[in-house]
């Protein structure tokens, strides 16, 4: 017990220091999260808890619970960017403990410490820990219905979800990296009859509608924070391996042969042998499939039911045609690069980083694991496996593609992570050395890039802020002291080191950089002019061949998008405070149009570009 509250005290300390220091001391960033602040904000001022909306027009690319979440936090707190990313950081924190019980109930204590450290250190989950959008909302349920269905299975199976009990092992004293890999004792549960089904799937599916109702209730509001993906694929991934594990239960019995002959024809048959249709309903009425489905339905079918009636189905029929254009064509320039397959298999690699390197090695491991069958903790394995393998082959396959579409898997992709750590970290002293050590040099090379990069960005968009280029540094220090405590063989001091490397990197480059570089944000600083020009706050905007949606936050009304240069005359004649932003090029095509009064008020650069934009109003 006095582990697990060490464990999670320093879990919530390392999570709060990443997800809450400078939240909202700088602007709203990407094009995401400025909608949906603004969204949130937009809804708050109308006191609107049904319909989205962004500047005024419908919003149909997101179901409504972030925007619930961005409420109360308005409600709480006012509008601010701190309150627009609170409950981001809330939830990133709430699926790193989450991942540390995923960790424990799925292998060990230990395996678990190290895989919330790891999730919740690696670039892009942190980066949307901060973040005004619903990604964290979706990974925290998703993480949420995968906990549920591995605590009913350990429930079921004595406190273990392999039903193992692991001798504790002696660890280092330290606990920043060095936690015991305790396996935490059986717990009073054993296994339930289930009479509709075979003994061998028994302690892997509920035994009742009430043990899987949180996993269903997860999913429930999954589809409400992401649609329908939100319940198919944690349902897809967990039926997948409860069908595997029938198929090696009938091949271990004799009820199935192994494949013989070519790897393509072992692997067709397998893949029959997987897919039967018997397996399939078998597995499905385990699962309480049709009980989850009407928990699921009850929770997220009211507001879809509401919002079509509202709206006279213009939402529903937006957002359901929005989603399957995703899935069968490229929109928004998001279609990855030619060979878009294998886009993100390159992406993750920068998504995941510093321990992106350590990946190859990670999945190479557990594939020669899930072939052993005599391996511990086989089972976990398979599921963390099977999470994995559905988020990744179903967004690789989809047309529409961006870096977050495979956050939900970023905490299975943890525990592989985890479990390589810990089985290096304990095993044999001459075991694994070599791949660790080229590893832990690609962190180095990587730290390398990233300082030139860092560099380069800093000349050509933030002049003033060349140390940022220094970040580089962290992770080039950090696998230098690695390879020094790899070379006196010592694996706990190794692991200590990439632990506190990361920290180091996410704090500084997530935590830090951005209350920097938002100073660079052309909206707010144009915004700002405006209200100065004006005397007031309560300003009209509009904008001429340019939009940002930031602007719409930031003015806190919609900002009207003019199309000639006559509707940019009018619309600075017809209002008291009027304004419009439009590219310092497009001026001269202006001038015949405006009157002797209005000009140019204010000039900034495009922020992360290099063109010159301009305020236009009457001159005071």
């Amino acid at each position: 017990m006095m582990l697990l509250l060490r464990h999670q005290a320093l879990l919530v300390l390392v999570a709060g220091l990443l997800f809450f220091v400078n939240l909202g001391s700088y602007g709203l960033f990407n094009d995401d999260e400025s909608r949906n602040a603004a969204c949130g904000a937009e809804m708050y001022r109308r006191g609107a808890w049904i319909v989205p909306t962004f500047n005024g027009d419908l919003k149909t690319d997101q179901p409504i619970f972030v925007y619930w979440l961005m409420l109360i936090s308005f409600r709480l707190f006012g509008v601010s960017e701190f309150s627009a990313r609170l409950a981001s950081s809330v939830l990133a924190v709430g699926t790193t403990l989450l991942t540390y019980h995923l960790g424990r109930k799925l292998c060990s204590s230990r395996v678990g410490y190290l895989a919330a450290i790891v999730l919740c250190t690696c670039l892009l989950f942190s980066a949307y820990g901060r973040a005004a959008t619903p990604d964290l909302t979706v990974v925290f349920f998703v993480t949420m219905a995968f906990t549920s269905y591995v605590w009913i299975v350990a429930r079921q199976r004595g406190g273990n979800f392999n039903g193992l009990k692991i001798p504790n092992v002696k660890a280092p004293e330290s606990d920043a990296g060095n936690a015991s890999p305790e396996v935490d004792a059986p717990v009073d549960g054993g296994t339930v009859a289930v009479s509709t089904i075979r003994p061998q799937l028994k302690p892997l599916v509920p035994a009742t509608w009430q043990l899987a109702s949180p996993m269903f209730a997860a999913m429930g509001l999954g589809v409400l924070a992401t649609g329908l993906v939100g319940v198919v694929l944690p349902c897809a991934a967990i039926l997948l391996f409860l069908l595997i594990s029938l198929r090696r239960d009938d091949v271990d019995n004799g009820m199935l042969k192994r494949p013989e002959g070519s790897r393509w024809r072992r692997s067709f048959v397998v893949t029959a042998q997987v897919l039967r249709p018997r397996q399939i309903l078998e597995a499905s009425l385990g699962l309480k499939l049709l009980t989850g489905t009407a928990i699921v339905a009850a929770i997220a079918v009211p507001w879809y039911l509401t919002i079509g009636i509202v709206t006279h189905g213009v939402w529903p029929g937006e957002f359901f045609r929005n989603r399957l254009e995703q899935m069968v064509s490229f929109r928004g320039g998001h279609n990855g690069f030619p060979l878009y397959p294998l886009y993100h298999l390159v992406v993750i690699h920068f998504c995941f980083f510093p321990w992106s390197v350590f990946l190859p090695v990670a999945i190479y491991q557990l594939w020669q694991r899930m072939t052993d069958d005599d391996a511990t903790w086989r089972q976990s394995d398979l599921l963390v496996a099977c999470w994995t393998g559905v988020w990744f082959v179903f967004y690789s396959l989809i047309g529409t593609k961006l870096p977050s579409d495979l956050l939900p898997m970023y905490p299975a992709m943890a525990l592989i992570l985890a479990r390589y750590f810990y089985d290096w970290e304990w095993d044999e002293v001459d075991s694994g050395v070599y791949s660790f050590n080229i590893c832990c040099k690609a962190l180095g090379i990587a730290g390398g890039v990233m300082i030139l990069g860092l560099c380069v960005a800093a000349y050509l968009y933030f002049s003033s802020q060349q140390w940022i280029a220094l970040i580089g540094v962290i992770p080039v220090i950090g696998a230098f002291v690695a390879i020094r405590f790899l070379d006196r063989e010592q694996r706990p001091g190794v692991i200590q080191t990439l632990v506190v490397t990361a920290c180091m990197l996410a704090i500084l480059l997530i935590g830090i950089a951005p209350a920097t570089i938002s100073s660079h944000q052309d909206s707010p600083i144009f915004v700002a002019d405006a209200q100065r020009f004006a005397g007031s706050k309560d300003i009209d905007l509009a904008t001429y061949d340019y939009f940002e949606p930031n602007l719409v936050y930031y003015v806190g009304k919609p900002v009207h998008k003019l199309d000639t240069a006559r509707d940019v005359a009018d619309f600075i004649s017809s209002h008291p405070h009027a304004y419009v932003i439009t590219r310092a090029s497009k001026h001269n095509d202006l001038r015949d149009e405006l009157r002797g009064d209005v000009g140019e008020l204010s000039r900034h650069r495009n922020f992360l570009g290099r063109e010159e934009l301009i305020l236009l109003g009457r001159n005071q």
